[in-house]
């Protein structure tokens, strides 16, 4: 995340907020990025958010949705959302609601993983992402299949979120080292779709713990692009 580091290097950031924060995975860029900020991180789960918790001791961890941030209105110089676009219900509310409570002049910092312009290893790593995301639908839970790089931009611009700067990432990795790793996935794909067993879906999504496994082999299994972005609320 080195570009996004030195976008900000000389701009003075006192309070963030991070939406959809999970177990706090994008607080170590956050921390890295703005070391002197106060940063606060909001999530439905309170499961996610005692792991968070346990990680971060000088951060606040509050449970609110996307769609409703309990926050007054211009309270923070940055809102970042990373890795959950795809989880909002309502996509163009969550927008909404994090352009009101960011400053005047403040920045909105969005990282989510993309679907289209991938490697064959990188689809993989769909297919597993996108297995997920069917069964938690199923299960009631709201996961999105991922965005095109097009349809993120699209859904900035219809929120009125002008783009100051993005970049695009990779990590050149091979998620399953070998086929004991592989074999770990496997499992835990099994173990997803038990959970739908006697449903019309659990033989429509059978054949795909198969497609993954002769894919990975074949290409590998590496993490989808990640697209990063810089917004300003104008």
């Amino acid at each position: 995340m080195e570009p996004l580091i030195n976008y900000f290097k000389d701009i003075e950031i006192h309070h963030v907020l991070d939406v959809g924060t999970g177990g706090g995975g994008f607080i170590h860029v956050l921390k890295k990025t703005f070391p002197e900020a106060v940063i606060t991180g909001v999530d439905p789960s309170e499961e996610a958010l005692e792991a968070a918790r346990n990680h971060f001791q000088d951060v606040t961890f509050r449970q609110m949705v996307a769609e409703k941030l309990d926050f007054e209105d211009d309270s923070f110089d940055v809102v970042s959302i990373s890795m959950a676009l795809h989880h909002l219900s309502k996509v163009q509310k969550g927008l909404k609601e994090i352009r009101r409570v960011v400053k005047p002049d403040g920045y909105i910092v969005v990282n989510e993983v993309i679907s289209d312009g991938l490697t064959p290893a990188q689809e993989v790593h769909k297919l597993y992402h996108h297995f997920r995301s069917h069964i938690d639908r199923l299960m009631g839970r709201y996961h999105r299949k991922t965005f095109t790089k097009d349809a993120i931009l699209q859904m900035l611009k219809v929120a009125e979120l002008p783009v100051q700067f993005f970049f695009e990432q990779r990590r050149n990795v091979n998620l399953v080292e070998d086929e004991a790793e592989l074999d770990l996935r496997i499992e835990k794909m099994k173990s997803m779709l038990e959970q739908i067993k006697g449903s019309a879906e659990y033989d429509v999504l059978q054949p795909q713990i198969e497609e993954f496994r002769s894919k990975a082999l074949k290409y590998g299994f590496q993490p989808a692009t990640n697209l990063i972005l810089v917004l300003r609320k104008k």
